[in-house]
């Protein structure tokens, strides 16, 4: 749903009044990811689906007898969502 032209206009000035009385908060609510989701919320769901992935490849891998799938399979469920949780422990500790 598009905004009018003066719905736009009145938070284009907010936003500006926003920058100039508190610049630390202005600067954090830019940093927000464009679908509205918090940056952990898509982390949890990205580990999550590459678990699940991970563990399909596994399967399939078992199946055929394929250890080239086995090893993509352990990747995916474990080094990826591992990888993802240590790079949000990193930044939390900046």
């Amino acid at each position: 749903m598009a905004l009018r032209d003066e719905e736009q206009r009145q938070l284009a000035e907010i936003e500006r009044r926003l920058a100039e009385d508190d610049p630390r908060l202005a600067q954090r609510l830019a940093k927000l990811s464009p679908l509205g989701l918090p940056r952990a919320a898509l982390a949890v769901a990205a580990m999550l689906a590459s678990f699940v992935i991970g563990l399909a490849v596994i399967a399939v891998g078992a199946e055929l007898a394929s250890v080239v799938l086995g090893i993509i399979g352990i990747v995916l469920a474990v080094v990826v969502p591992t990888a993802l949780i240590w790079r949000l422990w990193l930044r939390k500790l900046k």
